[in-house]
Parts: C-alpha cells; sequence; structure tokens
C-alpha cells in the first residue's frame, strides 16, 4: 500500500513537473496562451497578405487574422495581453514609411523597436539566454523570423506551408502554418523579455 502510495505520487510530481511554468508576468501569460489557443484552433492558418502575395507565395487574405504571419501572431498575441505593441508600430516611423500606413502590424525587424516604445523589455542575445529561456520569451532572427517560447523546450509560431505537416495557401487553413516547435537549433539570434517597468 505504502509502495502505491509513493509510484503513484512520484508519477504525479513527474507529470506536473513537465508541465509549462506560466510566465512571471500575467499579461505575458495571457499573450502566450493567446497564442496557444490560435495554434489549437483549426479555423486559423498562415498568410502574409494579400499586398504580399507573389505568384510563388499567393498569399490570401488577411495577416491579422484569422490567418497570421510569424510578426503578426506576436503582434497580436502581446497585444491581446495588454502591451500597446501595435500603437507603438503605427508611431513607429516606418510604419509610414514602408508601408503607407497599411500594415496593421510590423514585421520581425521591427518588433524590437515597437516592445521597446512600450517599455518594460529588454533585449538579450541567443547566447545570452538560450540556456534559461522563459516562458513568453520573444525569440527573434530579425528580418528572417519570430516566435514565442511557450517553455519545455517548444515555441509557438506561425511558419506557413512549410512545415512538417503541411497546409495549403487558402485562409483559414491550419495544417502546420500556426503550430509548436523545437527552439533549439533555429539560429535565432535575439531574445526579448519582458522585466517589467
Amino acid at each position: 500500500m505504502i509502495k502505491q502510495f509513493f509510484t503513484a505520487a512520484v508519477a504525479g510530481c513527474l507529470l506536473i513537473s513537465s508541465l509549462p511554468a506560466q510566465a512571471i508576468d500575467s499579461r505575458v501569460e495571457s499573450a502566450v496562451q493567446w497564442a496557444v489557443d490560435i495554434a489549437n484552433d483549426d479555423t486559423h492558418g498562415y498568410s502574409q497578405g494579400a499586398a504580399n502575395a507573389t505568384d510563388y507565395r499567393p498569399y490570401t487574405g488577411s495577416r491579422e487574422g484569422p490567418d497570421y504571419d510569424c510578426a503578426s501572431l506576436v503582434y497580436h498575441a502581446f497585444e491581446h495581453g495588454g502591451f500597446k505593441i501595435i500603437e507603438a508600430w503605427h508611431k513607429n516611423p516606418a510604419y509610414g514609411a514602408r508601408y503607407n500606413g497599411r500594415q496593421l502590424t510590423g514585421d520581425a525587424d521591427t518588433i524590437w523597436d515597437d516592445l521597446r516604445g512600450d517599455g518594460g523589455w529588454k533585449k538579450f542575445s541567443w547566447a545570452e539566454v538560450a540556456d534559461n529561456l522563459q516562458r513568453g520569451d520573444i525569440l527573434c532572427r530579425p528580418q528572417f523570423h519570430v516566435a514565442i517560447y511557450i517553455g519545455d523546450g517548444k515555441t509557438v509560431e506561425a511558419r506557413g506551408v512549410n512545415n512538417p505537416r503541411g497546409g495549403d495557401w487558402s485562409t483559414g487553413d491550419q495544417g502546420g502554418e500556426i503550430d509548436f516547435y523545437d527552439a533549439y537549433g533555429r539560429g535565432w539570434t535575439e531574445v526579448y523579455r519582458y522585466v517589467g517597468d
């Protein structure tokens, strides 16, 4: 009887310890959970928006929902969490200069300026924090890709149709277009972490 209780208790501890811890800040946790929910919802897919369409990548629909690209997923997640990152983008000189004010959210290479404009964020090099990532960290390779770290070595991110589970260019099509991936070995160079005001 004691042995059975001990075995069950150990198994329970292992299960609990394998779950990702919540982010330190409740707003960051809200952002992470929103992105996780989007990835788990089959009505969402990937799009960079019709304005960015090419013959090779015939993006349809919007990149601002129900479909998202890598950057717009991060912007909307943290906006949902209560950060004013989209407002900061609209004050960013690149908003008018690059897109004539037509793109609601910025890109992987503008996100740091917009987080910094909102306040409370710190930028680290990947080498500085790779061994100590925290739930809610934003992993970035500016001008290429951005994702949200969710814990246990995993990210939630929008990767398009070039992902292990496929998908197509249809709006609202969810193959593996917004999904969970290994965080490591991906060429990240920067990490943005909310540290408070």
